[in-house]
This record gives structure tokens, C-alpha cells and sequence, in this order.
């Protein structure tokens, strides 16, 4: 009896160790940068979501049966291929334009299909987390073009609603189109809504405060003068406000509703044109719900490729949008912004997978290990080196935007609620010549009180990741000044800004926001 006691211990202690490695599996960082060639043609894929503790994108591939057909692939979080469906019409080309993972162990996919001609369906199509098809759906006006961009299930009634365009000529007299239906796919309703005059198309769907509001682009009929617009509709689809963004005939709006109950939008503003180049800068406006300005700010310098693909809300309370920029077509790089709820920038950085290819971002999510994963595609460019075929990527990161364990520029590589865990103080803070570096948490007077061992480096970066000041002290000149570290003066720094100070030892760092005004 006691041998069989001692065997459940040890098969119950086993049991626990399995179960915290795995949770540790789960939680571990993963980094991956990949390029999936599904078909040895054209793999492309515009957003990325989960479902079965795998990615699952939804997108096209060039097949011999159509020129488009419709991609589904799923991906193990370590960015190894699961499963990949493909799906096709002879003559008749296929496209998902949006995939989300709604209900358990279903992923919904809406999209367009184009058969011979120019006339077309819109649909919603479900798989189950096989990637098997389950139901598919067709909607739209009869004998006009319809394509839904974007779909979004309204949590408070329960009702899926789909928006993009609707054209009955060819591509010269769109309009938003909006469709309602239930979870089993049947169609409630379906709308036109247009101005006289204007040519739109909405790309995003969210709801607020139990209603919608949608975003995209417009144009006068006959030209390329793009505008974005936001726009709050009811469940009847009925219009409450639209309001047109002034992006300089940039490019369209995005939007998506914030956690505070705010409306951000996002769109690509024309800074200036150089004969017929135009060079974008990201726009980024909040706005309440009803229809007031909080904020409008423009990130990163003007590029020929900017905007903004799409927005999320992460885990620090911060948005991050992904994107692309380039001034040349053989130097176009995914990027990425983080930027406070205030319109503070607070990150940037660019990624590729071929260099003088074009590297796009269409979609990002945020992981369970708090990293991110972008999707998009790479179009390599022969004539400056580039191989293979037009490609689905994907690129995984950790949560401070890191393409390995190496600090990339993001506070030096920390977390930010991990900081002041050791107990330092800043002060002044706004500072404007000189800052002070307190450790509060030890005191040299008490034995009993923890010492400094090792040698304190201090680096000052600003919001790019670039060092502008970094200074080692030993541990007697920290002692011999009762452990204050001052910073005198602060010429190395640029002017009045956000800067992020550092306080390194061998194997740990801190790291805290800085206002720097001159």
C-alpha cells in the first residue's frame, strides 16, 4: 500500500512537471521570419488570426484552374506550415479579402468571387479548424460588382456584418456596401450608401457602443483626389455622422474603436508631390464618438510607399499600427509604429524578409507570449536580386518588437510596467540640464540593506533606439554620492522630446520615460 502511495506521488509530480512545461511552451518567446511558397506561382495572403492554437490566414494562389483561387493555410506558432487548402472555380477567380476566427473551432472568410466578365458576388465562407469547407454563402446586388473587404460579428445582437463596395458599372460609380446577416450565414439586409458625386469604398468594420462605424476611401468620380472618411452607422445601417479626412489626396482611413470608447483613424496624408511622385506620411486622428477631434498627428518621414494598413490596441494600452514604406519600388519594408494613447510616438522600426524586393505588411496580431505576428507577402524583383515567387510572410516577433533575444531599440529590450521594480527615482522629471538617478531601494548607511556589487552603466536613448548618452559609474562613485547619480548637462540630446533612460547592471535592466524640455 505504501509502494503504491509513493507511485501516485511520483506519476502525480511527473504529471505537474509535464503540465508547467508546457505552460512554459506556451508562454516561451518564439521568433520566426518566413516566406511560404505554396504553389510555385503567386502565395498571397492579407490578414492573419488564430483558432486551434495555430495562425490561419486566408488569402489567394495562382492555379492553372483560375488565375485566382482561394488560399487557406494554417501555421504552428513556431511559423512551421500546418495545412494549406486551396480552393478554386474553373474560370472563375477567388479572392479572400478578410478571415476571422468567430465560434469555437470555426474560421469565417468573406471575400469576392469574379466568374468570366467583370460582374461579381461577394461571400462568406466557414472552415472548420481543418480548413475543410463547411458553408458557403454568396451575397450582393444582381449584375453589378460586389466585394466585402471586411466583417465584424456585433457582440449585442449577435448579427455579422460585412463592407466593402458596390459597383454597377465598372469601377465608376461605387458605392459602400453593407450587408447584415445572422451567424448561420442568411441575409437580413442589404445596402447601398453613396453620396452623388463620390466614388467610396469602406476597408474596416467595428462596432461602437453597440453600432458600427466603418472606414475607407473616397473619390470624385473621374479622378484620383482620394479622401478617407469615418462613418457611425445603426444596426439598420441608417447613418448617424460621416465625416470626411482630409489626407492632402493621400490615401484611405482606417478605423477601430478603442478600449476607452474613442474612435481612432488612420490613413496616409500627402505631405508634398515631386512632379508625379506624391510622398506620404502617416496620419493618425482620435476622435470621440461622437464626432470630436481629440488629436491628429503625422509619423515618420514622407516616403513615396507610407499609410497604414492596419491598427490593434496591445497589451501596454498602446496602439500598433503595421504598414509599409519605400521610396524606391526595390526598397519597400514592412513597418511598424507604437504610439501612445495620447499621440506620443513611441517606436518605430522597418522589416524584410528580401532585401530590394518589395516586403508588404497587410495585418498584425498580438501573440500569447505578448509578441506580435505580421502578415503579408514579399514580390521579389529580379533585376536587383531577387528570387523565388510572389510568397506569403509572416513575421513573428517578441513583445518588445525584438526579431531575436538581442535588444532592438524598444527601451533597450524591456517591458514597460517592469519599470522601477528595483526602487529608482527620477527627478526633475520634465528635466531640461540636469536629471538625477536615485536608488531609493538601498541604503548605504544599513548593513542589512542591499549593496551595489557591480558596476551601474546609464544610457539615455530616444525613441528610435539610438544612444545619445551612456555613462558607467563604479560602485564606490555611486557609494561616495549616498547613491545619486547625476546627469550634467544634457547637451547630447537632441531638443525638448520623449527619451527612455536606462540603468544597466550585467545582467539586469530598468528602464522609464524621460521628458527632456530645452
Amino acid at each position: 500500500m505504501q509502494s503504491n502511495n509513493c507511485k501516485m506521488k511520483v506519476n502525480a509530480q511527473i504529471l505537474i512537471v509535464m503540465l508547467l512545461l508546457s505552460l512554459m511552451n506556451v508562454n516561451a518567446q518564439t521568433y520566426f521570419n518566413n516566406r511560404y511558397d505554396g504553389s510555385g506561382s503567386c502565395d498571397l495572403t492579407a490578414n492573419i488570426d488564430t483558432i486551434a492554437n495555430k495562425y490561419v490566414t486566408a488569402g489567394i494562389e495562382c492555379t492553372p484552374i483560375s488565375y485566382f483561387s482561394l488560399n487557406m493555410s494554417s501555421f504552428y506558432y513556431n511559423g512551421t506550415l500546418c495545412r494549406k487548402k486551396t480552393y478554386a472555380w474553373l474560370n472563375n477567380n477567388i479572392e479572400a479579402s478578410k478571415v476571422k476566427w468567430i465560434s469555437k473551432n470555426r474560421v469565417y472568410a468573406c471575400g469576392i468571387r469574379v466568374p468570366l466578365g467583370y460582374r461579381s458576388k461577394t461571400f462568406m465562407w466557414r472552415f472548420n479548424s481543418e480548413l475543410d469547407s463547411v458553408d458557403y454563402k454568396e451575397y450582393g446586388f444582381a449584375n453589378q460588382i460586389n466585394w466585402a473587404y471586411n466583417f465584424i460579428i456585433n457582440k449585442y445582437d449577435n448579427n455579422i456584418y460585412m463592407t466593402g463596395l458596390v459597383d454597377d458599372t465598372l469601377y465608376t460609380n461605387r458605392d459602400i456596401l453593407l450587408i447584415k446577416t445572422d451567424t448561420a450565414g442568411n441575409e437580413i439586409w442589404k445596402k447601398k450608401i453613396g453620396i452623388v458625386g463620390l466614388d467610396e469604398t469602406a476597408v474596416t468594420i467595428d462596432t461602437l457602443q453597440g453600432e458600427l462605424i466603418i472606414g475607407g476611401y473616397k473619390t470624385t468620380h473621374g479622378t484620383y483626389n482620394t479622401a478617407g472618411f469615418v462613418m457611425r452607422l445603426d444596426t439598420a445601417g441608417n447613418v448617424i455622422w460621416n465625416k470626411t479626412v482630409n489626407t492632402n489626396f493621400g490615401s484611405g482611413s482606417g478605423a477601430k474603436t478603442l478600449k476607452d470608447g474613442n474612435v481612432l483613424v488612420y490613413s496616409g496624408y500627402r505631405q508634398y508631390s515631386i512632379g508625379t511622385d506624391d510622398y506620404l506620411r502617416m496620419q493618425v486622428e482620435k476622435i470621440t464618438p461622437n464626432n470630436v477631434t481629440l488629436w491628429n498627428k503625422h509619423y515618420n518621414a514622407p516616403q513615396m510607399y507610407a499609410g497604414a494598413s492596419i491598427a490593434i490596441e496591445n497589451t501596454r494600452g498602446n496602439i500598433v499600427i503595421a504598414s509599409q514604406t519605400g521610396f524606391f519600388s526595390n526598397m519597400i519594408n514592412g513597418k511598424v509604429n507604437e504610439i501612445a494613447q495620447n499621440g506620443d510616438s513611441l517606436f518605430t522600426k522597418e522589416y524584410a524578409i528580401m532585401p530590394g524586393s518589395q516586403n508588404y505588411f497587410r495585418d498584425v496580431m498580438q501573440t500569447t507570449d505578448g509578441g506580435y505576428c505580421f502578415a503579408g507577402f514579399v514580390i521579389p524583383l529580379p533585376e536587383y536580386s531577387g528570387t523565388g515567387t510572389e510568397d506569403i510572410w509572416l513575421l513573428k516577433v517578441d513583445s518588445n518588437f525584438c526579431e531575436s533575444s538581442a535588444p532592438c531599440g524598444y527601451g533597450v529590450g524591456l517591458i514597460e510596467q517592469e519599470i522601477l521594480n528595483g526602487g529608482i527615482r527620477l527627478y526633475p522629471n520634465p528635466a531640461s540640464s540636469v536629471i538625477n538617478i536615485e536608488f531609493s531601494s538601498l541604503d548605504f548607511a544599513r548593513d542589512d540593506k542591499p549593496k551595489l556589487t557591480e558596476p551601474i552603466t546609464i544610457q539615455i536613448t530616444n525613441t528610435l533606439g539610438q544612444v545619445l548618452i551612456s555613462k558607467t559609474y563604479t560602485t564606490s562613485q555611486i557609494t561616495q554620492n549616498n547613491g545619486i547619480i547625476t546627469l550634467s548637462p544634457l547637451e547630447e540630446l537632441e531638443g525638448t522630446g520623449m527619451y527612455y533612460l536606462s540603468v544597466k547592471t550585467k545582467d539586469k535592466t530598468r528602464t522609464q520615460k524621460i521628458i527632456i524640455k530645452k
